[in-house]
């Protein structure tokens, strides 16, 4: 069941009060989403699949749930299991974006422990010289390589604090804290948590409409405004990072023609910017041809985009599973929400870490590299990415 708390949207005012392994939060640039506890939830893990969505539906309104909404996690890999969860009762609201969101609860933050790169920053460059390789020998275009950073903290984490650190520094993103279930017990705590703060969204569908925002090519920003001023104009001309934008974008126009009329496709990229990075974006409209499609089903057809994936996407994935020295699992997949009538928003799972409830997290960060790409300045763009979510947890 659905309870919209609308009166109560004061600006600053985030639903994260007190938060425990096992509930939800997700927010988006304007709505926001809370469960609190495991009681009577339908939980599920197993490969996403419309057959399985509509079965955990039925079961949710079978036990009384008159309001269901699902939330859930999709791996980088779509072929393996997906987490679902949908929560006896949900509490939402409007995202508020006043200045008291700033605030932060009482308490410290945890001290680092030991962080251990994987792979090293040193054999990722290898890895990116690798693609570079490839590229030269023809037969793809793009790869996004990733990496991956190993922290043991001191205490565990205090959700609160990490989810407004985040939602302050991504105002206009998708901040999230969702469990990832290994199909335990009913009932029992979930296995880990992805916990993060997504630039991307990947689709959002209300009714017929459907709205896609693809980011691909970035730079750090600076904290000089000129010299952050200057990326941000260099970015917007940049043949390499608009090559590499223009790849994603053709991909996901060609998937969507067999599933939407009225497609709007801006003639070229604008330039967003988080925190940490100037973004190439492109924001995509258009209407389902088949309006039962749900927000998922089409998240699914699109996923994984050359966004996350590379160019073309199927020899970018091989390679991916050849080169990354560990599995993304969770990482660059996707995360979001959705109601029984298939409304919904699916983010990618980015600018996160998987935390196992305890004292472990597991950092993801990737970079889209394309023949030009300097290895140097993808070590660097990883780290970049990864220091969001390091602020906000140590």
């Amino acid at each position: 069941m659905v309870q919209v708390k609308e009166g109560q949207a004061v600006q600053g005012s985030w639903l994260v009060e007190q938060m425990k392994n096992g509930d939800v939060f997700f927010a988006s640039p304007t709505l926001q989403w809370r469960s609190r506890g495991l009681q009577g939830a339908v939980c599920s893990h197993e490969p996403a699949s419309a057959a399985a969505v509509q079965r955990l539906f039925g079961q949710a309104r079978s036990e009384g749930n008159a309001e269901p909404v699902m939330f859930g996690l999709v791996p980088f890999d779509s072929s393996l299991k997906a987490s679902f969860t949908i929560p006896a009762q949900v509490e939402a609201m409007p995202a508020s974006h006043g200045g008291s969101s700033s605030v932060q609860p009482a308490g410290r933050k945890p001290s680092v422990v030991d962080r251990r790169p994987v792979p090293a920053p040193e054999v990722y460059g290898d890895m990116v010289r690798k693609a570079l390789t490839l590229y030269a020998a023809g037969g793809v275009s793009k790869i996004v390589l990733s990496r991956a950073l190993d922290v043991e903290l001191d205490t565990p984490i205090d959700y609160e604090y990490v989810l407004r650190d985040l939602l302050r520094r991504n105002a206009h993103g998708y901040t999230f804290a969702v469990p990832a279930w290994s199909g335990g017990d009913a009932g029992a705590p979930p296995a880990a948590v992805m916990l993060g703060a997504s630039p991307e969204l990947l689709v959002r569908r209300e009714g017929d409409r459907v709205f896609i925002n693809p980011l691909a090519g970035s730079i750090p920003r600076h904290a000089d405004p000129a010299e952050d001023k200057a990326r941000r104009e260099g970015l917007a001309v940049s043949e390499k990072d608009l090559r590499e934008h223009g790849y994603v974008v053709r991909d996901i126009v060609r998937i969507l023609k067999a599933h939407c009329d009225d497609l709007e496709v801006p003639d070229g990229p604008s330039v967003i910017g988080t925190d940490a990075l100037w973004h190439l974006s492109t924001f995509i409209t258009g209407r389902l041809k088949n309006p039962e499609a749900t927000a998922l089903d089409l998240a699914c057809a699109l996923h994984p985009t050359p966004a996350i994936c590379g160019y073309p996407t199927a020899v970018a994935f091989q390679h991916i599973k050849e080169l990354e020295p560990f599995e993304r699992e969770y990482f660059a997949g996707l995360v979001g929400w959705q109601r029984e009538n298939g409304d919904g928003e699916w983010a990618l799972t980015l600018r996160c870490a998987r935390y196992d409830g305890q004292r472990t997290l597991r950092l993801y960060a990737g970079a889209g590299t394309v023949a030009g790409s300097d290895p140097d300045s993808e070590i660097r763009e990883t780290a970049t990415k990864m220091e969001t979510f390091m602020r906000a947890i140590a």
